[in-house]
């Protein structure tokens, strides 16, 4: 049938192009052509070009520039880290756009590259070492896409990578997938791996069950090995790489070293505990162990060949074939020797091994490169796992029933024995019973009189310990207050009687007079904050909670007053001006003594801490929750951040710090104004920032009935 006119013109026009193509790509003869047959697989290898590049460093325009020669079917290819360039085109005479998928083995790295009769290029990878996101078909088995436009040619390119010799095949060749094929295959596999992979996730939970039920230890090495083979054919079909790691496939490349040595090591200690072998069989035991042990060496080549560029793996799979070869002649061997030292269950074990031995026997050798790849190596292993796992799973069932019997027999002999031990125990037990009565009597009455005298000495010494620490705490309360509030008085008292003893002869009358009345005052003043620390170390004869408390409502002006006078020397040795804001008629409910000791503290500390020539306010003010806030403030040196955050504190009490003057304290005055302020029922704050002053406040509850009377009428005033 003729084509029509335009349809020709564009055939031809796009056949030009493609010739003109071909002719500038290569100096050699031309490709081989593949013709594309309809829904059959197809296997190519006579018309494949190659071009080996030694160095592995060529692009795709150089090896277009290169001549490729055909490819030696018979030829071998070495070892060692190679990449080699396979050119062939392909022909799709029908019209109809053909689809294929191209497996050129199991090598490291594929890239493709399609060229098309309008000379541009399609760039496709794949490859064992590929993440399974990044190949072009997602799947264990490396494939790539290819489609062919109805009528037309395309020139492929491939470049097959060969970083491990694992991933390296002996020889050159493609094949060519219809997507149904692919499918096809893709289904069978996963039937026949989920089949197989059910049958022994289902007998190791069999087996599981039993090992809890009787404890013996040989189900479980059995459970783990069925673990381990499924993990490692799991590996060997693909699915290890797909479901558990499927982005790391150096990893996925090495696994194989770890799980054949997991499965190994486990079927070995089955056949000791099965067989029994330790007790019965030392020698065979010996060689097992012995077995055992050189699985270490699979194991040091893959994380040797995990962790450096060494590529051992080859190495190590042909090391694990010979291993495992001895591992199953090792095993029909013992069961033989257990079977003629008269021990039944070993007839299980034999039959079930017989199966099992030669089908992985022709795996292993197909493995090491021994055997062609056909169905019969590939599966034969797996087909005799099936049937070692249920002829097993009957060996371990008779061989519970064997333990079985032989425990309930020996159970019985125990029955009998114990019986005749029990009668015996029973004379000497209600012999003894009745000797353990009398003594146990008698040394309960011993223990109950000492009881009683121990319990009596424990509560006096805790009735004394008592006692000491109210009498600790008061000392230490009571010397702090002295150590604060007598001090600078003593120091002013002194002052002036060492003026009268030392200089009287040279003063006025009128200045002697001056100085007797200070004194005078001084001295009244020491008295008046005698009495007060007295009347307060009497309330502290308690305990905490039951510290005497007498609150009263208290006129804050006269308080503030009152303790300005006892310092009015101490600020006026430093020429520092208080200043007063307070309302005359505010009055709060608080202890007499211990507000006294608060005002005072807070002036002394904010006079101490200020420099000379400054200034020191106090001020007091209602508030509308029924509180009022009485304020001390100064510019003086400010407080530290790190010494802020403990100036409250009862455990850690705030670091002394001295005066502008090198004025000294013990750092318990605050402490004692957090306590006083805490049984008053009001709170202490504080602010303050380093050369920038502080300020001190605390609140108290009001005295309702004349806190509001005059709200207007204020104390104030500035006193040097």
């Amino acid at each position: 049938m003729l084509l029509p006119l335009n349809q020709l013109h564009n055939t031809l026009t796009l056949s030009l192009l493609f010739l003109l193509a071909l002719a500038g790509m290569a100096k050699a003869q031309a490709p081989g052509m593949v013709s594309l047959l309809p829904g059959k697989e197809q296997e190519v290898r006579e018309q494949l070009q190659v071009y080996h590049d030694a160095a592995g460093n060529l692009s795709l325009q150089e090896v277009q520039q290169m001549a490729f020669a055909p490819l030696d079917t018979q030829a071998t290819l070495q070892a060692g880290k190679t990449v080699h360039w396979v050119r062939v085109a392909l022909q799709n005479n029908s019209h109809h756009e053909a689809t294929r998928f191209l497996y050129s083995g199991e090598w490291s790295r594929v890239q493709l590259y399609a060229l098309s009769a309008d000379g541009s290029f399609e760039e496709r990878q794949t490859g064992q070492l590929l993440p399974i996101p990044e190949r072009d078909v997602p799947q264990s088995k490396p494939l790539v896409l290819v489609r062919v436009p109805p009528q037309s040619q395309t020139m492929l390119y491939l470049r097959l990578q060969g970083d491990i010799d694992l991933y390296k095949p002996q020889h050159l060749s493609l094949r060519l997938q219809t997507p149904e094929q692919v499918v096809q295959v893709n289904n069978r596999r996963l039937l026949v791996q989920g089949f197989f992979m059910g049958i022994i996730l289902v007998m190791a939970l069999y087996n599981l069950v039993l090992f809890f039920s009787v404890r013996d230890r040989s189900y479980l090495y059995f459970v783990l090995a069925l673990l381990g083979t499924g993990l490692y054919f799991m590996f060997y079909h693909g699915f290890a790489l797909e479901l558990l790691w499927p982005n790391a496939p150096f990893w996925n490349a090495h696994s194989f070293a770890f799980l054949v040595t997991f499965n190994g090591l486990f079927r070995l200690l089955f056949t000791k505990s099965y067989l029994n072998t330790h007790a019965t069989m030392p020698r065979w035991d010996k060689l097992l162990t012995l077995l055992s042990l050189l699985y270490a060496l699979p194991v040091a080549m893959g994380l040797l060949s995990y962790l450096t560029p060494l590529d051992l793996l080859q190495a190590c799979v042909d090391l694990i074939g010979i291993i495992g070869g001895a591992v199953l002649v090792a095993m029909l061997l013992v069961s033989v020797a257990a079977l003629r030292q008269g021990y039944r269950p070993a007839l299980y074990f034999l039959i079930a091994n017989m199966f099992f031995v030669v089908g992985a026997l022709l795996f292993i050798l197909k493995e090491m490169h021994l055997l062609p790849n056909t169905p019969l190596t590939v599966y034969a292993a797996q087909v005799g796992m099936l049937a070692q796992v249920v002829l097993f799973s009957l060996g371990l069932a008779y061989r519970l029933n064997t333990v079985t019997s032989e425990l309930a027999a020996e159970v019985l002999e125990k029955e009998r024995l114990e019986r005749e031990k029990e009668t015996e125990r029973k004379r000497l037990a209600e012999q003894q019973k009745r000797e353990l009565e009398v003594m146990v009597a008698n040394r309960t009455a011993a223990l109950r009189h000492k009881t009683r005298e121990l319990n009596e000495t424990v509560h006096q010494l805790r009735e004394s310990e008592h006692k000491l620490l109210r009498l600790n705490q008061l000392k230490d309360r009571f010397f702090s207050i002295i150590s604060h509030d007598l001090r600078t008085p003593l120091a002013t008292l002194d002052s002036f009687l060492n003026i009268l003893l030392n200089f009287s002869g040279r003063m006025q009358p009128e200045q002697m007079q001056k100085l007797a009345n200070h004194t005078q005052l001084s001295v009244h003043n020491l008295q008046s904050l005698l009495e007060n620390l007295l009347q307060w170390a009497s309330s502290q004869a308690g305990s905490d909670h039951s510290m005497r408390f007498e609150p009263e409502p208290l006129q804050v002006g006269e308080v503030v007053q009152r303790n300005l006078a006892l310092l009015q020397d101490t600020a006026a040795a430093k020429q520092i001006k208080c200043q007063v804001q307070v309302p005359e008629e505010l009055q709060v409910v608080a202890d007499a003594n211990m507000l006294d000791f608060l005002i005072r503290n807070l002036l002394h500390n904010a006079i101490k801490f200020s420099k000379a020539g400054g200034s020191v306010s106090i001020a007091a003010r209602a508030q509308h929750d029924g509180f009022a806030e009485i304020t001390v403030e100064d510019e003086g040196i400010g407080i530290e951040p790190s010494i802020k955050q403990s100036l409250f504190q009862r455990e850690h009490p705030a670091q002394t710090t001295k005066g502008t003057a090198n004025e000294k304290g013990v750092g318990l005055g605050l402490l004692l104004c957090r306590q006083f302020v805490d049984r008053c029922g009001g709170s202490i704050h504080v602010e303050s920032e380093p050369n920038k002053g502080s300020r001190f406040w605390f609140r108290l509850p009001l005295h309702r009935q004349k806190a509001m009377a005059d709200p207007e009428r204020t104390l104030e005033g500035e006193i040097l």
